[in-house]
């Protein structure tokens, strides 16, 4: 009897076996696993760093790992699947050769291997010091022009990280540039650290990260910045007008004496320029007209531009209309005959047309002998000008007489007779009758 339970208890973990096998085969079948590197590559976490410490240098930032997962699985996995640890338990502060470890919330996926099994690091003592923050401006005020040591707000940072580092610290900075500002400067400026050669130094925390710089910028005495006014002489010709004048710069810095500058008012007038009878734009190089006593800092530098363009008008033409593509044999009578058409565009040019200039005309092609109300259309515009309309917008064209019917063709007739012999008979030509 215990033979024969011995014997079933056998057959029962045989047959858990074999079903264990080909359930493990059938589901490899439909979900088989594979092996291969994941694509992305995964930063280092360190863990466990002793207070007061901190990572200083490391040899390797990101790694590979190769992955064994269903593939079903393959299609879920992302980087936060993964965890590359270093643990940095019980090491005080020098160079460190730490064993990298992998982990996964995913039980289905096991990890075969790491591309770079070992991570070298060198932990330093974490340091802070607090330091003054200093400001330069780099460039030049503009001429006239002086400014302000700078007013930096807070006056002090905190410089924070390994102590290699924070001990090369010699000035922390925060400079600016005017950028030919005539007007008080204020900008956020980021601060920075730099060693006794004026290297910068990265890898350090500095809080805050940013200081507020104030440069107050100011004119010299005997020093005025004036507006630049324009002074024209002459007109351009008939049909144009002054459209615009520009001056570049749009102001100057006088310089003299304070009694003779406080005669000045807020601008200085240019010597005249001769636009008489000009066309186009005219374009010269600026003179300011200033007192005696007073000069110019920029005087050689001033453009002055002024447009000049056509006065835009209008104008109303009458013109006889034409038939255009009439067919040969045929006659047209446009009713009415005449038509005013209206355009617009530089006076000039408006006073200059003649009478082939603009032309009215109506297309008649394949327009058969009848009564039909057709659209005129213009012909030889000049380019400058516009049609703004046609009045009237339709014309009655009354079309008459016959075309010519085309040249008839002769027939030829011919017969072809065999009896015994070949015999050709005459042709005989039937001519058509031509109207």
């Amino acid at each position: 009897m215990f033979r024969s339970l011995v014997n079933q208890l056998g057959s029962l973990v045989l047959a858990i076996v074999l079903a264990t096998t080909v359930w493990v085969v059938a589901t490899n079948d439909e979900n088989p696993t594979s092996e291969k590197w994941f694509p992305d590559a995964l930063p280092i976490e360190f863990t466990n760093l002793e207070p007061g410490l901190i990572v200083y240098r490391q040899s390797v930032q990101l790694v590979h790992v190769r992955v064994l997962a269903p593939e079903a699985t393959w299609n879920q996995l992302l980087a936060s699947s993964f965890h590359v640890i270093a643990d940095l338990k019980s090491l005080g502060a020098g160079e460190h050769h730490v064993k990298l470890q992998v982990e996964t919330n995913d039980s289905s996926v096991s990890i075969t291997s790491i591309d770079v099994p070992t991570v070298d690091v060198q932990l330093e003592e974490l340091k802070s010091r607090v330091m003054d923050v200093q400001s330069d401006v780099l460039d030049s005020a503009p001429p006239g022009y002086t400014f302000h040591t700078p007013v930096i707000t807070p006056t002090q940072v905190t410089v924070s990280g390994p102590a290699v580092l924070v001990d090369q610290v010699n000035e922390v900075v925060a400079d600016v540039y005017l950028r030919n500002s005539k007007t008080p400067v204020e900008r956020e400026v980021t601060a920075l650290a730099r060693d006794p050669l004026g290297n910068l130094i990265q890898g350090l925390t500095i809080t805050p990260p940013t200081v507020n710089v104030k440069v107050q910028v100011e004119q010299r005495v005997g020093y005025k910045d004036v507006s630049i006014k324009t002074v024209l002489k002459g007109a351009p010709a008939p049909g144009y007008w002054v459209s615009n004048i520009t001056v570049t710069p749009s102001s100057a810095t006088l310089v003299g004496s304070p009694d003779a500058m406080a005669k000045i008012a807020g601008f200085v007038e240019t010597v005249p320029i001769d636009i008489t009878g000009a066309t186009a734009d005219v374009t010269r190089r600026a003179v300011l007209s200033v007192p005696e006593g007073v000069s110019v800092l920029n005087n050689e530098g001033i453009t002055v531009q002024v447009s000049v363009t056509p006065i835009l008008g209008g104008q109303t033409v009458r013109r006889k209309v034409a038939v255009q593509s009439l067919a040969r044999g045929l006659t047209a009578v446009v009713s009415p005959d005449t038509v005013e058409i209206i355009l617009s565009g530089p006076l000039p040019d408006l006073q200059n047309l003649t009478t082939d200039d603009v032309q009215a005309v109506v297309d008649a092609t394949n327009l058969a002998p009848g009564t039909y109300a057709l659209k005129p259309h213009t012909i030889a515009v000049p380019d400058s000008l516009r049609v703004q309309s046609i009045v009237p917008d339709t014309v009655q064209v009354t079309i008459s007489g016959t075309t010519p019917a085309p040249s008839a063709t002769p027939t030829v007739t011919s017969t072809v007779q065999v009896t015994g012999t070949l015999t050709l008979p005459t042709p005989v030509f039937t001519p058509t009758a031509t109207r």
